[in-house]
């Protein structure tokens, strides 16, 4: 479970699928998660993630997930209820007062359609992570180049897309780690404000660029030592292969962003 973020390797339908049925499927999930702003949209698109993560039996590493980037998605939801109090909505309203600061007149304004906002982008954020990630843990490196090869996409630019696969998640993993050792020397990050929350997000930063610098470091000299060769033509002993479930998925993802455009249409409130 610690390695949560990286590739398990499990007998499911998603691991069974051919790994260009799930890079397209991200790809589509990316497109339409950047674009929806309906909360009833995003919640459908939500269960559609959620029975896709139980069918894959990867729900409980998606739930680890959901633990690990709670205090980015919280900050989000925490940021567009600051910015949506000095904006009057329509609708019901929690709080309203009027105040003046050297002659300036403002409204502070606390409306449920801020809390509505704040859960949607929160929610859009957290789909958008987790498209990535539900392939990541269901295709191994080098089931992601054979896949963009089987496309003609060059052997260099392959091994790049399926690097940058493996590198994000080992720059998150890195970030965790940078977080748990500053938590034992005493920095507070989840129990304070948002400014010092900022502040000691800065801090974090730091040493998490030398780490990535390093491991950046150490992948060029490996491919230096064993002579990575893009212009060699090469071989695979395993060949992928669309089959009936691959139809099904992609019969699926079609079927989910088709009512999730419907239900964006008709139920989008302005945000």
């Amino acid at each position: 479970m610690g390695d949560f973020l990286q590739y398990v390797e499990l007998n499911s339908f998603l691991h069974r699928l051919d790994p260009r049925t799930k890079f397209v499927f991200f790809i589509i999930m990316s497109v339409l998660t950047s674009f929806v702003k309906s909360g009833v949209a995003l919640l459908f698109l939500f269960l559609v993630f959620l029975a896709i993560w139980l069918i894959g039996r990867i729900g409980k590493y998606m739930l680890v997930l959901a633990n690990k980037v709670k205090v980015l998605l919280l900050f989000i939801f925490l940021l567009w209820l600051v910015l949506g109090a000095f904006t009057i909505n329509e609708g019901p309203t929690i709080y309203r007062a009027a105040f003046t600061i050297f002659s300036n007149h403002y409204v502070f304004s606390l409306d449920w359609f801020d809390f509505y906002k704040g859960a949607v982008y929160a929610l859009r954020i957290f789909l958008m992570i987790s498209a990535f990630y539900t392939v990541i843990l269901t295709t191994n490196f080098s089931q992601i180049i054979l896949g963009l090869q089987s496309w003609r996409v060059p052997y260099a630019v392959a091994f790049g897309v399926g690097l940058v696969f493996q590198i994000i998640p080992m720059i998150v993993q890195e970030f965790a780690t940078i977080m748990e050792a500053q938590k034992s020397r005493g920095l507070e990050v989840d129990k304070c404000s948002a400014f010092a929350k900022m502040k000691n997000y800065v801090i974090i930063s730091l040493p998490l660029l030398f780490r990535v610098l390093s491991k950046g470091h150490a992948i060029s000299l490996a491919m230096h030592y064993y002579k990575l060769n893009f212009k060699v033509k090469r071989t695979s002993y395993k060949m992928i292969k669309a089959t009936y479930s691959d139809a099904l998925f992609a019969s699926v993802t079609v079927i989910a962003t088709v009512l999730t455009i419907i239900l964006q249409i008709n139920y989008y409130i302005q945000i």
